[in-house]
């Protein structure tokens, strides 16, 4: 039912809608008034020049025409009149300020013209004189401002012609009054006829101006959120770069949502569009106002805050808008949660143009993504080193010999039931000729951001593939691939085809794919693992738990496994609830007959409280770190040769 609103509360809101909708015709009103008298302001200004010129050469006629006293009194008055005129249009309306200043400008020039005549008039009083006010009706046309003055102006003229004409007799003023009606009429068709085409073309300009605005606007706004977007960002952070505006230091941050693709995918794109116009409103009350808070593009939020603050006050003010993402959004009938986190840096400190600070502010947000996801990050020195580093990683890789400085090692998996290795987690490592060691968090970063990753990825499968044809054919090995894996069709094929050209038989094979990969392309992914189990691979999802774990998505993955974050084994020596997590984590891939492996086992009593909460597959350095395949094989043969591999 719907609900009523009061009669008195209706005509309120319609009183205050006509309120509004008056005060809009008065704006427009007067800015249209406004604008007409900018436009007229260069008619009134340039006809100062050819008037003075007049009442200046008038002079010499006076001299030559007049009495003694007439000439004083007539030329002392002509002089002012053109030195008030070139004063006018070289002091007074040499710019335009105010139509006040320009009515008032006009109205004296029309009073020191009828001056002029009425003093003339004085000393000669014939009736042919009489059509002076007629020039005078011309004069105020042209130079009056506004229709008040040149009506005032226009009146004045005619009703003193009048009342002098009635004073020379009948006949006079009857010609005098045909002859002033005739001239009103001349003179207000005149500056109608003017006025109309001036003001047709100040509406056009008016019109044009408010339409360029509005593109203007529109192409400095974000469609979807209505916050200013890219282009406007960027036009905001290189004015405070130029010389003179960057005294003071600022900060540019960059956040990043988690979880967006997910609920984008899950529920369409009205869901996601919805949940990023609620994302801005509610980044925008965070902020204060003379922060800018703008969307660069998909779930990707930017901000500019000018005002003096520290790094401690920034993380303070960043975690508040990372809690406030937190909290659920209703999106229709449904409750969304997403998270996000940041990256910020800030300038001089951290760059002195544009490309440095947003370069600098994105690694922070890709270490925030990295390690300390739903969180805020600063770049500081540590981080400016890792870009040195990640440039000389990207360097050394471009010209490696990856077939030959690549390798792969081989970290068991145990199934603590049947007491015996299943399978092995393949690990990429790289011993460069010009850097040493590098990490693989390290170059396995650096191969993604410069387009190597396909490349590695194809080596280091090769390696594996070969390594595998040496194993028991009831050995697993497992397998990574990177989220740039994931959403290339081309990489994907490329797997496929190594697979089967290397004879392996495909159940063999597991590729573990994290959270956050699936999450960088939702629909790719899925095609991808479909393609991939359907070519008989197994599909593990490592590290569940360290990311989005919703259990929303795990269903529509063709997943045979799951791993989890290293994080949680740490738990079991807090006693019950490690415990719980671990054995919560069982029950649900009991549940979902999936296989659950806990990662990260490197102590007795970790094995044995994994085993005690129901896990059955583990990994980690108390059974075996990563080894060669040379030395898995001696691995596997002490094995073979043992009858208990477990300590009681």
């Amino acid at each position: 039912m719907a609900e009523l609103v009061p009669t008195t509360e209706r005509q309120v809101d319609a009183a205050d809608i006509l309120i509004e909708e008056e005060a809009l015709r008065r704006a427009d009103a007067l800015l249209l008034e406004e604008e007409m008298a900018k436009a007229i302001h260069p008619i009134i200004a340039r006809a100062m020049t050819p008037l003075a010129t007049y009442f200046g050469g008038i002079i010499i006629v006076y001299y030559f025409l007049e009495t003694t006293g007439g000439f004083l009194v007539m030329s002392v008055l002509s002089a002012m009149t053109a030195a008030i005129l070139l004063l006018a249009e070289h002091r007074w309306l040499a710019d335009y300020r105010s139509i006040r200043q320009l009515e008032a400008a006009s109205a004296i020039v029309g009073l020191l013209i009828y001056a002029n005549i009425l003093a003339f008039l004085h000393f000669h009083p014939e009736p042919v004189r009489l059509s002076y006010f007629i020039l005078a009706m011309m004069c105020v046309v042209t130079v009056g401002a506004t229709l008040r003055v040149v009506i005032g102006g226009a009146l004045l003229s005619l009703c003193t012609m009048l009342w002098l004409a009635y004073g020379l007799g009948p006949d006079i003023l009857a010609q005098y009054a045909m002859l002033g009606i005739a001239c009103i009429f001349v003179a207000f068709g005149m500056v109608l006829l003017m006025r109309n085409a001036i003001g047709r073309a100040v509406k056009a300009r008016i019109l044009a101006d408010a339409l360029r605005g509005k593109a203007l606007e529109q192409a400095y706004k974000d469609a979807l959120t209505s916050l200013p977007n890219r282009r406007r960002f960027f036009t905001e952070l290189e004015a405070l770069l130029e010389p003179g505006a960057a005294s003071e230091p600022f900060f540019m941050g960059i956040i990043d949502l988690d979880g967006f693709k997910p609920v984008n995918d899950l529920y369409g794109h009205a869901v996601g569009d919805e949940l990023l116009i609620q994302v801005g409103e509610r980044l925008q009350s965070i902020f204060a106002e003379e922060h800018m808070v703008a969307r660069l593009g998909g779930d990707e939020f930017s901000l500019l805050i000018t005002r003096p603050i520290d790094d401690q006050a920034l993380q303070a003010l960043g975690r508040e808008a990372i809690e406030a993402l937190k909290r659920p959004f209703r999106v229709g009938d449904r409750d969304v949660t997403i998270s996000g986190s940041g990256g910020f840096a800030q300038f001089p400190r951290n760059g002195r143009t544009a490309g440095e600070i947003y370069e600098r502010a994105d690694h922070a947000l890709y270490s925030a993504k990295s390690h300390r996801r739903g969180d805020i990050v600063i770049f500081d020195d540590r981080h400016e080193a890792d870009i040195g580093n990640m440039g000389r990683v990207e360097q050394a890789l471009r010209i490696a010999d990856l077939n030959r400085e690549l390798s792969v090692v081989f970290q068991p998996q145990i199934d603590v039931i049947a007491r015996r290795t299943v399978g092995f987690e393949a690990l990429a490592r790289w011993e460069s000729c010009r850097l040493g060691k590098v990490a693989p968090d390290v170059f396995i970063a650096a191969a993604e951001r410069s387009g190597l990753i396909e490349m590695v990825t194809e080596t280091l499968l090769r390696k594996t593939l070969c390594a595998m044809a040496d194993l028991p054919s009831d050995i697993r090995v497992a397998f990574n691939l990177s989220a740039c894996d994931l959403v290339s069709e081309r990489s994907i094929s490329h797997i496929c085809s190594l697979v089967r050209q290397s004879g392996i038989e495909p159940g063999r094979l597991e590729f573990e794919i994290t959270e956050t990969a699936m999450m960088t392309d939702f629909e790719r992914a899925r095609e991808a693992l479909a393609t991939l189990s359907a070519m008989g691979c197994r599909i593990a999802l490592d590290d569940f738990g360290s990311g989005y774990s919703s259990f929303g998505y795990i269903h529509r993955f063709p997943l045979n496994k799951i791993k989890t974050d290293r994080g949680f084994v740490s738990q079991l020596d807090d006693g019950a609830i490690g415990h719980n997590i671990i054995r919560a984590m069982v029950d649900l891939c009991r549940n979902l007959n999936l296989d659950c492996l806990v990662e990260g086992v490197e102590t007795l009593a970790q094995m044995e409280a994994a085993q005690a909460s129901g896990a059955r597959y583990v990994q980690g350095y108390y059974f075996g770190r990563p080894m060669p395949m040379a030395e898995v094989l001696d691995y596997l043969a002490v094995e073979a040769t043992k009858s208990e591999r477990f300590v009681s």
